[in-house]
């Protein structure tokens, strides 16, 4: 089993209920998934920062490429970056001109980090 968690920091939402709404698309979008936390994102107006635990059981070589397969559901593109230290992974979206989002609801994510244990 992997963990891999999720932050998100979303842009022009006022409510918490909006950042809630988000939450359960998210939650809803991929299976093992578990909200830790929202809470409000004071270094931008009008945002959040949601955090999720992803539990995946797939080996070790599969698992950047489920990672990818379940975060394409929501935003592409993606950077990876790859610690050979440790051996750990981190992929980060910034929303950009180039961003795509697969939900209409996605549009008020600004950024996104995933690390993998």
């Amino acid at each position: 089993m992997n963990k891999i968690y999720l932050t998100i920091i979303t842009e022009n939402q006022y409510t918490e209920i909006k950042a809630e709404k988000l939450s359960g698309i998210i939650l809803n979008s991929g299976q093992n998934c578990n909200l830790i936390s929202i809470e409000k994102y004071y270094k931008l107006e009008n945002s959040f920062k949601l955090e999720f635990e992803i539990l995946l059981y797939s080996e070790k070589v599969n698992l950047i490429n489920e990672v990818l397969a379940y975060l394409s559901k929501i935003v592409t593109p993606w950077l990876i970056y790859y610690n050979e230290e440790n051996k750990s992974i981190e992929l980060i979206f910034n929303k950009s001109k180039f961003s795509r989002f697969k939900n209409n609801e996605f549009n008020t994510i600004n950024w996104m980090q995933i690390q993998c244990e």
